[in-house]
């Protein structure tokens, strides 16, 4: 009505009907432009749909050893409009969400490892709708501990069981995982005149410490360490020789024997 009156307005004020024609045609063209038509393709600033993917979150990475993977989806969705449905595309599977609608937490499948997305696309009841996409790799196995990546130094004094330093033993020490063909990867040195040794740059995750000098027993463990430098005793157990003495008491007193029956039997004749 109100556009009637400006009209008989501008007719009382001697406009013409090209004029007022023209003039109509810009206030229609200004009608729509404060009121658009709302996209119902893509999310944008006019768009009533908002999707929010938390898990799996772009650009992450995790290990999966079940085939097909199984991906777990949180995502919060908000709309001016009710909600009808929510759908969730791997590529592989698709799966339509379940209630409530504004905050989904889902299983998907996924066919295959390497860098994969999921889809999730959100339909209002006013026939809008919106998609949000998410990113990330999926390794093949178990999580690997940050230990396998660490480079450890181990130091320490190698002694006996009195505690004196023991010279020139020879330690070592391999990684329990890398190897070089067929041998695990290590480090070996041998200790000063302080029983002192030092070894750099062995992989983990764990280490097998072995130490060696002869006339004591060799020391053989497999140690866990948190820290990338170590400081680590060892203590050498002497060899227990057996003693010649025993032997030589049983061949001296069976030679014995047999020389004083010979000589008996000699006397006899």
């Amino acid at each position: 009505m109100q556009s009637v009156d400006l009209i008989s307005k501008i007719k009382e004020t001697g406009f013409n009907k090209n004029k007022i024609l023209i003039l109509v045609i810009f206030l229609v063209i200004l009608l729509f432009a404060n009121h658009p038509v709302s996209a119902s393709s893509s999310p944008g600033d006019d768009n009533p749909i908002s999707i929010v993917i938390i898990s799996p979150a772009k650009g992450s990475k995790f290990h999966s050893d079940v085939v097909p993977h199984h991906v777990r989806v949180l995502a919060y969705i908000s709309s001016t409009y009710n909600i009808t449905g929510v759908t969730l595309d791997s590529g592989w599977e698709t799966v339509e969400a379940d209630e409530p609608f504004n905050e989904i937490d889902e299983e998907i499948r996924i066919d295959s490892s390497g860098e994969r997305s999921i889809v999730v696309t959100a339909r209002d009841e006013n026939g809008n709708s919106a998609s949000g996409t998410t990113a990330f790799t999926i390794i093949i196995g178990p999580p690997v501990s940050p230990r396998y990546a660490m480079q450890f130094t181990v130091c320490g004094q190698i002694t006996d069981s009195n505690g004196k330093p023991v010279k020139d033993c020879r330690v070592r020490i391999n990684s329990s995982f890398y190897k070089y063909i067929d041998e695990f990867m290590g480090s070996t040195n041998v200790t000063d005149i302080n029983g002192s040794y030092l070894i750099e740059n062995v992989y983990g995750p764990d280490l097998m410490i072995t130490a060696e000098k002869e006339g004591y027993l060799k020391y053989e463990s497999v140690e866990s360490f948190e820290s990338a430098n170590v400081e680590f005793d060892i203590v050498m157990v002497p060899e227990k020789k057996e003693s010649p003495l025993p032997g030589f008491i049983i061949i001296l007193s069976t030679g014995l024997a047999v020389f004083l029956r010979k000589r008996n039997g000699m006397k006899r004749n």
